[in-house]
């Protein structure tokens, strides 16, 4: 089955605290655009996932644009990064840059997992190889380089059922229908209150407590922090969509100075052994304890 070409015009949406780096903003202003693409959009916030989300709802999604480009505003961009990313044709792409940190350094990338299910998700420990095109597939990815397509936001929105798409959240259940579990709710009171026949009492309990059932699903079983580099991702594969990497797509977040995929790639064997081993043993200790409470919360609901 041959993989659909995505293509279009493109709103730029760029996220950031009050500071600025006079670099990283020319280089923004830089990246090429075809005719009726956006000119870039800024939008200054204490915390990004709320930025992104009113570059998304308020005025990407209110536009006539086919992709959406969010990048952060303390990274310095190639001025081919729209046209770069765009010119895979697929509908979710990130570019290759490091958190902005410097010991360990690392991507904001995590590996392509088992099942959308595996948690905690994995961090790359080590540099990433792409495909002929330059291509990683992966699980979840930050949000300061990426590119988006209409085409997921609508896909991703029955999944979400009113909740937004980006934002930091626990994740313990999957998003829920608030007016059908009130139904359900009331419906059981009522039936307390009113007393029916067996008949009708079964009827409605058998009812309700399905509906109940499909809206209360447990999804991680677990109250700990997700951020939205992780959430909107695990939707958006769950929606059908391959989220892709591209490794020559590549910027530089500015820290003390430019850090960039070079130096990740140039940090020594051992050093790197030792950030494998502790990557590996923090998430599969997390996922031990996902499995945990799993089998609890499904052995407390026989």
């Amino acid at each position: 089955m041959t993989e659909k070409h995505y293509d279009g015009n493109a709103y730029i949406g760029v996220v950031g605290p009050e500071m600025e780096y006079g670099k990283c903003r020319d280089s923004i202003e830089a990246i090429a655009r075809r005719a009726g693409d956006l000119r870039p959009n800024y939008c200054r916030a204490t915390k990004g996932f709320e930025a992104r989300q009113f570059h998304l709802n308020n005025m990407f999604y209110n536009s006539k644009a086919d992709w959406c480009l969010l990048l952060d505003h303390d990274q310095v961009f190639h001025p081919n990064t729209l046209e770069r990313l765009r010119s895979h044709g697929v509908s979710f792409v990130a570019g290759y840059y490091m958190r902005r940190r410097w010991s360990p350094t690392y991507p904001v990338w995590f590996y392509y997992p088992r099942s959308n299910n595996d948690w905690p998700r994995m961090p790359y420990h080590s540099p990433p190889v792409g495909d002929e095109r330059g291509l990683v597939k992966l699980g979840a990815t930050g949000w300061g380089c990426t590119l988006v397509h209409r085409q997921v936001l609508e896909d991703v929105l029955p999944l979400l059922k009113d909740e937004d798409w980006i934002l930091e959240d626990d994740m313990d259940i999957w998003p829920y229908d608030l007016e059908k579990i009130m139904g359900a709710v009331n419906g059981l009171k009522d039936l307390v209150e009113l007393n029916p026949d067996a008949r009708t009492f079964k009827a409605a309990v058998k009812t309700h407590s399905e509906t109940l059932s499909e809206e209360i699903r447990i999804l991680r079983g677990m109250k700990d922090f997700v951020g939205s580099d992780i959430r909107f991702p695990f939707f958006a594969r769950a929606a059908g969509h391959t989220l892709w990497g591209d490794i020559e797509c590549v910027s530089a977040h500015i820290i003390y100075y430019e850090l960039s995929p070079f130096d990740f790639e140039q940090i020594p064997d051992g050093q790197r052994a030792e950030f494998k081993k502790q990557v590996e043993k923090k998430v599969s200790g997390g996922r031990r304890e996902a499995r945990k409470v799993l089998k609890k919360l499904q052995g407390a609901g026989k």
